[in-house]
């Protein structure tokens, strides 16, 4: 009976160590709200004029924060959120341009990692949620940590333990950011298995101790 009672405490110990090896996510530090979805250098923006082909398109931000624009020229443009972009080039395009109609969508180029479907470059839209990106490169895998979630900058981890639910103007993610995915310790990831296995050893010593 000890040698069954040992095994069974053995596999308690086992699934406890998987289960907690998942820390309580980091509480969130919000950014300055300057920083929430604004056009920043390295970004891109989509701009789209009704019936205006010719102009409608993506624009990339220059390390000045610049973008060129078809008639417009140069413009400065860091630091504007995508709403006052808007109005800006509503105003602008007036001069060429009979009631423009435009939207415009800013987009950051950054790197999902890790245990998703599908790790590599994406370029996203920046009020999109932290779920929706994850989504863009395949979802998270069954071997992901969902406590585990870091935005790294360099080699510098800029916000860890993120919820899913986050937008992404929140979580202040920046052009040339590395989101990363953790994965499970090795125990989470098997303690279905090792708990039948262990039951199952359990088992028989106890039949071998019957007889």
């Amino acid at each position: 009976m000890n040698a069954v009672r040992g095994c069974r405490g053995l596999a308690m110990a086992l699934l406890v160590a998987g289960c907690g090896q998942a820390a309580p996510p980091v509480p969130v530090t919000m950014p300055a709200p300057l920083a929430r979805a604004t056009v920043l250098p390295g970004d891109a923006v989509r701009l789209q004029v009704w019936r205006e082909n010719d102009i409608s398109g993506q624009y990339a931000v220059d390390d000045r924060g610049v973008i060129t624009l078809p008639l417009l020229g140069e413009r400065e443009v860091a630091g504007l959120a995508p709403a006052d972009l808007h109005d800006r080039l509503i105003a602008e395009y007036r001069e060429y341009l009979q009631n423009p109609s435009i939207s415009v969508t800013v987009l950051r180029r950054i790197t999902v990692l890790g245990a998703v479907g599908q790790p590599g470059l994406y370029q996203v839209d920046a009020t999109i949620s932290l779920s929706e990106a994850l989504g863009m490169a395949g979802g998270i895998t069954p071997a992901a940590n969902a406590n585990d979630i870091r935005v790294m900058r360099g080699e510098a981890v800029v916000q860890s333990g993120l919820d899913q639910a986050l937008a992404l103007g929140v979580v202040d993610i920046r052009s040339g950011d590395r989101i990363v995915v953790g994965e499970k310790n090795w125990i989470a990831r098997n303690s279905g298995a090792l708990l039948g296995s262990l039951v199952g050893a359990a088992a028989g010593i106890t039949i071998a101790l019957i007889r």
